[in-house]
């Protein structure tokens, strides 16, 4: 072999591993072009971006997590707002139902007996609301119905005690055993959502909470107007009933106004989790995104590099050959 030919093949193999590497460099523009960043894999970043990437990347899951919480929470604040606003109208009626009917008469007390019933099958159904097969207003007793039949409970229950103890359950309670001096925290245990980093919203409502007690107590009272059989008893009952609806109505409301406010507070912690998103995804592309323009201008350029070194590997072996004959 001559000297000429061992000089030409150095030559072919110098070329043939620019091509090579020229070729690379071609498809990795080809795919930051496609995928408009700078590398698919975090190993090829530098240390300090690829772990920049991950927490930015772990932020951002993080908000999606909160922002499907809120969901939830306004999801069950709009059942609650229902059931507030279903509640303040059937206290209104039953306050108009005592105010116009305050002298005893068999035939006032039976009518009074009437709606009032209807009134208490109205609140039973609004207590025992359920949202994806859970009940909303039983504590974190999740498949337990709350609420007894309220129209049908027994006289004996009947009394003006009200139970602020977050323990003690009322008569009306499901779980509630007549003497036994029932009790239950899960009752009482309300919803709650972590809706930001250590932010945590107490916006739950549960069937024993105090306003509803006196709602219950107040129609129940109402209820006993009706079955009265004499003047005395009929107003001594009906006084109760006033007495204890005007108060859970005050309560009522306070609780309606709160779940607006949480219904608001969940509103704007929703956009600031988007906002949040947005400017990660903008910190997420400054490391990742590419100059799509500046990447076109490459490749052309090495499109045309390319093109001239293929004919340069051409033309040197064509002389490689020639040298071998």
């Amino acid at each position: 072999m001559s000297i000429t030919s061992i000089s030409n093949l150095s030559i072919v193999r110098n070329l043939t591993s620019a091509l090579q590497n020229q070729q690379l460099s071609l498809s990795e523009l080809s795919s930051q072009l496609a995928t408009q960043k700078k590398h698919t894999d975090l190993t090829d970043y530098s240390a300090n971006d690829a772990r920049n990437l991950i927490d930015l990347q772990a932020a951002g899951t993080q908000c999606d997590a909160y922002i499907s919480v809120i969901a939830t929470a306004s999801t069950n604040l709009s059942i609650y707002d229902t059931i507030m606003t279903d509640l303040e109208e059937i206290i209104s009626q039953a306050q108009s139902l005592a105010n116009n009917n305050p002298t005893y008469t068999e035939d006032i007390a039976s009518n009074v007996l009437i709606q009032t019933n209807n009134y208490l099958k109205s609140v039973t159904v609004d207590l025992n609301q359920t949202i994806n097969g859970r009940y909303i207003l039983s504590g974190s007793r999740y498949n337990t119905q709350p609420v007894q039949d309220l129209s049908a409970l027994p006289l004996s229950t009947l009394d003006t005690t009200i139970y602020t103890d977050n323990l003690t359950l009322p008569s009306y309670d499901t779980e509630f055993v007549e003497g036994a001096g029932s009790t239950s925290a899960t009752a009482y245990t309300t919803d709650r959502a972590m809706i930001d980093d250590g932010y945590i919203v107490d916006y739950g409502i549960t069937s024993n909470d105090p306003a509803i007690q006196k709602v219950v107590m107040g129609l129940r009272y109402l209820q006993a107007a009706g079955n009265s059989t004499d003047t005395a008893t009929y107003k001594s009952n009906m006084t109760q009933a006033s007495t204890l609806l005007a108060s859970g109505l005050a309560q009522i409301q306070n609780l309606h106004t709160n779940i607006a406010n949480n219904v608001n507070v969940m509103a704007m912690e929703k956009e600031a989790q988007k906002t949040e998103i947005s400017n990660l995804t903008d910190r997420v592309s400054n490391i990742q995104q590419v100059d799509t323009t500046e990447i076109a201008i490459k490749i052309t350029s090495f499109q045309s590099v390319l093109q001239a070194s293929y004919s340069a590997t051409g033309s040197i072996l064509k002389m490689s050959i020639v040298n071998y004959l």
